[in-house]
């Protein structure tokens, strides 16, 4: 693996998952060899017993993969909790060995790798007795797959503290930021918020910002991808750390 990023969100429903895929898509175009991953993916379908990760699906198609679902989703649940609460319904727990198992078998086989996160960076993952804090988090996972980060966040009111906190956190822990990509989620209202909050976060940021990414209303290939070469600053992407 040459280079590889984890994509994290401000909070839920910023769109990471289209925003990775957009990554992926213009890795495709550029002609590079990328696999995805979706760590954790709660809210699954259950299809006769067997739950079917819908973003896990949609990433491995983005990136042209032939590999397993379970390769590229290895911890799947059902209930559309965050993944701590879903397993203690489920009775089972989010098997950290088994992510990373995937994780290092994945960096074999592709020259670069976009792992989408769950959530936002302090959503919890287990309890562990070991840790002081007894909870190990997304955030913890990072840090642990040792890869720079690249956060999403939304134009909307609301983003220039969840975003400044988002980076807190992560410098905290002395995590490296690739950049920040501002994504629209939804159909853009071009309201007072959206027009000025990318200028503020330019200002206020200390690193780069990677894109702006439109709402899609087409969520095929060819539409993600024409859009992420348009939007985003894919040559800075491949460039790695």
């Amino acid at each position: 693996m040459k280079a590889g990023y984890f994509i994290t969100g401000t909070d839920t429903g910023v769109g990471k998952t289209i925003v990775t895929a957009a990554i992926l898509r213009s890795f495709i175009k550029k002609g590079l060899k990328v696999g995805a991953m979706k760590v954790v993916e709660t809210g699954c379908l259950n299809k006769d017993g067997i739950l079917l990760p819908s973003d896990g699906m949609l990433l491995r198609d983005m990136a042209e993969m032939n590999d397993s679902v379970d390769l590229i989703t290895p911890v799947k649940m059902e209930n559309p909790l965050s993944p701590l609460v879903a397993s203690r319904l489920e009775n089972i727990e989010v098997d950290i060995d088994r992510i990373f198992k995937s994780f290092e078998t994945l960096k074999k086989k592709y020259d670069y790798l976009v792992i989408e996160g769950v959530g936002g960076l302090m959503v919890p993952l287990i309890k562990e007795e070991k840790r002081k804090t007894n909870f190990y988090f997304v955030r913890d996972l990072i840090k642990d797959m040792e890869l720079p980060v690249i956060i999403v966040t939304r134009p909307s009111l609301g983003t220039i503290n969840h975003t400044l906190l988002t980076l807190e956190a992560l410098k905290n822990k002395k995590i490296p930021v690739k950049g920040y990509i501002i994504n629209f989620s939804e159909p853009a209202k071009n309201d007072i918020a959206e027009k000025t909050n990318p200028q503020v976060l330019k200002e206020l940021l200390d690193i780069p910002c990677l894109g702006v990414l439109p709402y899609l209303t087409e969520l095929n290939k060819d539409r993600i991808g024409e859009t992420a070469l348009k939007s985003l600053d894919v040559e800075a992407l491949i460039q790695g750390v």
